[in-house]
This record gives C-alpha cells, sequence and structure tokens, in this order.
C-alpha cells in the first residue's frame, strides 16, 4: 500500500502554501516529516483526508493511495476512505473525541459508519484494539476526559487499528505527552508498521524521528528539500536547511556558562 503525492499544490487564495514535487509514504514504513512550523506538513497531511478544500484551500496534483486517484473523489467515495483506509491521530487527540460521549459509544458509531452493524461485534472489535493498545476493555465505559494524554492517544490508535486503516498519519502525536508516555506511543507506532501499515510522522522533533523513521522528509515553505534513509539525511544532510534543523538541536552541556 503505497501512499503517494505528486506536483501537489496547495493555495489560500494567491498564497501557496503547498508545492510537492513527490513524496511517497509506503507500507509497512514510517516516513517522518519535519520542518518548522508554518512548513506545510500539517496542511501535506490534511489534503491526504479531503479536508484542505473545508479550510478554504484550493488544491491540485495528485494524491493516489495504492494508485487510485484521492482527489478526484466525490464526498460519498471520501467517506469511504476517511477513516476506513487513511486516519489521522493529532498532538491533543481529546479534541477529536466527543467529551459527552462514552469511548465505547465512538467506537460503535465509527465502526457503523463504516459498516459494522451488530452492537455485541462493534463492542468485541473495540476491546480487542484497545488490548493490542494495552488498554483494558473497561475504557469503552469511560469518558475521554477520565483518561490521561496517553491513554487517549492510544484510544485513537486503537481506533485506527478497528478499522484496520492502511494509513495513518500522525501529526505531532507525541510532542504533548511526557518523555515516558511518548517512547510508549513511539513503540505502539513501530508495532503498526510492522503489520505493514504506512505512517506519515509528522514531528518538529528530530530525535523522535531518529528513532523510529524509516526515511525522513525535510519540508521548508511548502516544499520538499531534501529526503533519503533517516540515518543518512542526520548524519550527512546535504542541504543547508536540513543542517541548520539539526544544528537547532539542544545539546547537553552546550552552550552553558563557563
Amino acid at each position: 500500500m503505497t501512499l503517494a503525492y505528486r506536483d501537489l499544490s496547495i493555495s489560500f487564495g494567491e498564497r501557496q502554501v503547498v508545492a510537492l514535487d513527490e513524496l511517497r509514504v509506503e507500507s509497512g514504513e514510517i516516513l517522518g516529516l519535519v520542518g518548522e512550523s508554518g512548513s506545510g506538513k500539517s496542511m501535506t497531511a490534511t489534503a491526504a483526508l479531503g479536508l484542505a478544500p473545508r479550510l478554504g484551500a484550493r488544491v491540485s496534483g495528485s494524491i493516489a493511495l495504492d494508485g487510485e486517484e484521492l482527489l478526484t473523489l466525490s464526498p460519498a467515495q471520501w467517506a469511504q476512505v476517511r477513516g476506513r483506509r487513511i486516519a489521522m491521530i493529532f498532538q491533543n487527540p481529546s479534541s477529536a473525541f466527543n467529551p459527552v460521549m462514552k469511548v465505547g459509544d465512538v467506537f460503535a458509531r465509527t465502526l457503523k459508519l463504516h459498516g459494522e452493524t451488530s452492537k455485541d461485534a462493534a463492542r468485541e472489535r473495540s476491546a480487542a484494539s484497545l488490548h493490542e493498545v494495552l488498554l483494558p476493555a473497561g475504557v469503552l465505559d469511560r469518558y475521554p476526559h477520565q483518561l490521561s494524554g496517553g491513554q487517549i492517544q492510544r484510544v485513537a490508535i486503537a481506533l485506527a487499528l478497528a478499522l484496520d486503516v492502511q494509513v495513518l498519519l500522525a501529526d505531532e502525536a507525541t510532542s504533548a505527552l511526557d518523555v515516558t508516555v511518548q517512547a510508549e506511543i513511539l513503540t505502539l507506532l513501530s508495532r503498526l508498521k510492522d503489520r505493514g501499515i504506512a505512517i506519515l510522522l509528522i514531528t518538529h522533533d528530530l530525535g523522535v524521528v531518529a528513532e523510529v523513521a524509516d526515511r525522513v522528509a525535510v519540508m521548508q515553505r511548502g516544499c520538499v528539500v531534501e529526503t533519503g534513509e533517516t540515518a543518512s539525511v542526520l548524519g550527512q544532510p546535504s542541504h543547508a536547511y536540513t543542517r541548520s534543523l539539526i544544528d537547532a538541536v539542544p545539546r547537553l552541556g552546550a552552550g552553558g556558562p563557563r
């Protein structure tokens, strides 16, 4: 399964925010998309869900899922792709959940939307997905606000697992978590990769990329300026912007008083 961007342009009026020649995320890999805030990373992911036009953006070019062009899909066709084949998790996952709905109701409603009509089967499937992310089935009977940030992020990942997604877009999915919980979420993402899911990991944290990404693409002002194997790009960057990002990473003991 491949998510492939080609000649992608995203604009708001006369202002072009993304000008992407080519970017591919393959099945069973994590591609880290890095760059400073405002470089177009999140908008690139949003376009793969068909949501950029809802924000007022004009989108042209190609985004293909395993060869199927997405940008020409009808609203009904998008509904079968969004969430079912491509899912997204966010920096603040609690904002994606209805605060007055229990977690189990969210799972049941989502699974019903995508074809699961049996309530018992939906709950069984939901519990199995929670088990995969090391959460008890009892979480289904709790409200989002009763869960910690790490737990609700696990719930978001479990929902993607329940839907058997092919591509997962993770937009700063670990940046709001403490170091220990962040490591747990990264371990989960690596396990999803091993299941054959293609993962686009959007982050400003080069340490996260170095830990889990197979490849990395560096984005500046809407363009990918460098891409390649993670060890190669971070160890021997060829573009000045990549070098500036690496130089900006704080180093223990650097810059302190002497």
